[in-house]
């Protein structure tokens, strides 16, 4: 009876069972907390590609405003565009005026920099208080787990079953499974390479707006190049 109970009081292993149990949820919440901080970092760039492309915006006439704006925002946003598959060769990259830095080189990973990147200015000037110029960034989540659960939840128009799926985990009547909702992810798809003719990434869409007052000089008498 003794040796009994000293079997049940034994403690053997349990640090290890803690373990086996928090280090998943401990880990898939790490990885959220590197795609938010990837997200905000990645707004914060978008922010500032829709102040500048404003600004560059005002010192063209009406019709070059729009190309304008959307060669500096996509100069500005190639730092960010992460672009899952690239290579070496210039011909797998965006154009040079936009990734290529005097004295370093191209950027890398810069692929499918023009699907990534909307850029929207009014024509005439329908803002009082100047130019407003919109970017919409379709930022590539790459971790693992916590990109695609972002890409899910971030998706504006889901179907009948993703939204039946929303409102299962809205209400708490299923658990979070990444394994079942990664296949409902919201993904980009962009031409592939080698044997893969398409290949499909989870996104979620980034966008800012910034408006810039237009002095006297450039808006009744507009600057070109």
């Amino acid at each position: 009876m003794k040796r009994k109970s000293f079997f049940w009081k034994r403690k053997d292993g349990a640090a290890l069972l803690e373990f086996v149990f928090c280090f998943p949820i401990l880990f898939v919440l790490f990885l959220f907390a590197v795609q938010f901080a990837y997200i905000m970092i990645t707004w914060q760039v978008v922010h500032y590609s829709a102040y500048m492309g404003a600004r560059s915006a005002m010192t063209v006439n009406n019709l070059q405003r729009k190309s304008r704006a959307e060669s500096v925002a996509k100069r500005i946003l190639a730092v960010v565009s992460a672009s899952p598959a690239d290579s070496r060769e210039a011909g797998d990259r965006a154009d040079d005026k936009y990734i290529k830095l005097d004295g370093w080189g191209r950027l890398p990973n810069t692929k499918y920099l023009d699907q990534q990147v909307e850029v929207d200015i009014p024509l005439v000037d329908i803002d009082p208080r100047g130019i407003k110029c919109t970017v919409k960034f379709k930022m590539f989540l790459q971790v693992p787990v916590a990109g695609r659960l972002i890409s899910f939840f971030a998706k504006e128009k889901k179907s009948g079953e993703e939204a039946k799926w929303q409102e299962k985990l809205d209400t708490q009547a299923y658990a979070l499974n990444p394994a079942l909702l990664s296949q409902y992810a919201n993904e980009l798809e962009v031409k592939g390479s080698g044997q893969k003719n398409s290949l499909k990434y989870p996104y979620i869409t980034l966008t800012s707006s910034c408006v810039i007052p237009i002095p006297y000089a450039t808006k009744f008498y507009p600057l070109t190049r």
